[in-house]
């Protein structure tokens, strides 16, 4: 039952993170190969979600990183960001 549920919420999630791509690239914010890049990460990390699972079950807590950043960069940010770190 378990496997059931973890494809059909990997499903829901990809299908989700794939329409707001789209709608990112659409109003502009990312160029269309940047959408299909995206994409494309998005279904790899999905074939692989159940081994994932298994070894952070096995990792201790992660440890995020000082000043992770809240919402995500536009493409006229990220030069900004480059030039400053």
């Amino acid at each position: 039952m378990r496997t059931v549920i973890t494809v059909f919420a990997v499903d829901s999630a990809l299908r989700r993170v794939c329409a707001i791509f789209s709608a990112q690239a659409d109003r502009g914010d990312i160029t269309p190969t940047e959408r299909d890049l995206l994409m494309d990460g998005a279904i790899m990390l999905a074939m692989h979600v159940d081994e994932l699972a298994r070894d952070s079950l096995a990792a201790p807590d992660p440890v995020w990183p000082q000043g992770a950043h809240s919402k995500p960069f536009g493409r006229h940010e990220r030069q900004a960001v480059a030039v400053a770190a």
